[in-house]
């Protein structure tokens, strides 16, 4: 082995190991760790791209380039609000450069094929502290858990959308695992992700789940994603149509039929009002808009202690601006279509599985995005675009070695 061979060796060994390192520090609450091994990471595929070529660059530009855009008129809206504050750019840099800025520096790396096995368990492994923590708060609220709403030591909309993260790696991993005893261990793993969706009472979460597994079965297979459609509306008119006591409905159940079941209590419901306000200052928006997370510390005008407008797209019209709305749009439409095409040209079963969970978790983020500002969700975001990027730099059409 000479040299270039070592050093080229060294490098990517390092580079797996800060992963790891990164991917235990993402998994805990809190922290700037996994920032600084972020930093450290882009440095490291920085020096990899210097010695080994920019091909996975050149294959992404589109997306990079759209991306970048994107981040730029975020970053201005950043600039231009009026308070800013260690609280607010600890939001923004993570709905930027610690999410989607580190997907990009990623796409550049190519993952060798011998560690491609070792991701859904890793994943699966530095999910188990965050399911861990919703256990405990359970049993430590069990007897007032019908109508409390479980918060995994985070927040309660927080919580729901990285659960709907792990149920779908534990959906996708028992299916990919064909040893019947992983399939169960999965199954139980699954069953429990999905008890404390339900403990979380969030109904962005149990509208955003059943939405993306009809995409996502409709992707694999159309005929397949007729089925599970209709048997996802079957199972969800029969709770709302023949329920039993509200005292024994699903807590959740009863929150989404208080809500949105009628136009007269959609016009009720807290949301409502919020989203009303949001649209009418939307349609007054200036190109650059308000200010990123303008109201952050302070309340919008409909209601006390709130202080964004519970969707991506309203949020973003109003606080970034229309033309980082429209620019956001073509990001997602654009990121969603260059998944896809990796997910259809890949043969690997694997790898198959991989990129779909990646799809799907985009896909279940987003829907979720129309309840919850989910770029505000600091955390989840990173951990949803490092996923993203993991599913892109296992291609074989990434760089080579020299």
């Amino acid at each position: 082995m000479n040299v270039n061979s070592k050093k080229h060796e060294f490098l990517n060994n390092l580079i797996l190991v800060s992963m790891l390192v990164y991917l235990f520090f993402l998994s805990r609450r809190g922290g700037d760790t996994k920032d600084i091994i972020s930093i450290f990471i882009m440095f490291l595929i920085s020096i990899y791209s210097f010695k080994n070529g920019i091909k996975g660059y050149l294959i992404h530009k589109k997306d990079i380039i759209i991306s970048i855009i994107y981040l730029i008129l975020v970053s201005i809206s950043y600039i231009i609000v009026d308070e800013k504050g260690s609280d607010k750019f600890y939001v923004f840099s993570h709905a930027t450069i610690f999410s989607i800025g580190f997907m990009l520096v990623l796409l550049n790396y190519k993952l060798e094929d011998k560690y491609t096995k070792y991701i859904l368990p890793i994943l699966l492994l530095i999910s188990i502290s965050s399911i861990y923590k919703g256990i405990i708060d359970v049993y430590e609220h069990l007897d007032v858990i019908k109508f409390y709403r479980i918060v995994g030591n985070t927040s309660t909309p927080k919580y729901a959308a990285e659960l709907g993260i792990y149920l779908f790696l534990g959906l996708f991993s028992c299916i990919y695992y064909k040893n019947i005893c992983i399939k169960i261990i999965l199954a139980c793993y699954t069953i429990i992700v999905l008890i404390l969706v339900f403990f979380t009472q969030s109904r962005g979460s149990f509208l955003a789940i059943p939405a993306t597994i009809i995409l996502i079965f409709t992707i694999r297979d159309w005929k397949k994603g007729l089925i599970i459609a209709s048997i996802t509306f079957t199972l969800m008119f029969s709770l709302f149509k023949y329920p039993s006591k509200i005292d024994n409905k699903v807590r959740v159940v009863n929150r989404i039929e208080n809500s949105i079941t009628s136009k007269e209590k959609i016009k009720k419901d807290a949301r409502y009002t919020i989203y009303m306000e949001g649209i009418e200052k939307a349609k007054n928006s200036t190109l650059l808009g308000e200010g990123f997370y303008k109201y952050k510390g302070n309340n919008i005008e409909s209601y006390k202690n709130v202080d964004h407008y519970h969707n991506n797209f309203i949020e973003t019209a109003v606080t970034q601006g229309l033309l980082t709305l429209s620019v956001f749009v073509i990001f997602l439409i654009n990121l969603f279509i260059s998944m896809l095409k990796n997910y259809l040209k890949e043969n690997d079963r694997l790898k198959k599985y991989i990129k779909l969970l990646a799809i799907s978790i985009f896909v279940f983020i987003n829907f979720y995005g129309l309840f919850e500002v989910t770029f505000y969700f600091e955390k989840i975001y990173q951990l949803v675009f490092t996923i993203i990027a993991i599913s892109f730099i296992i291609d074989n059409n990434g760089t080579k070695k020299i």
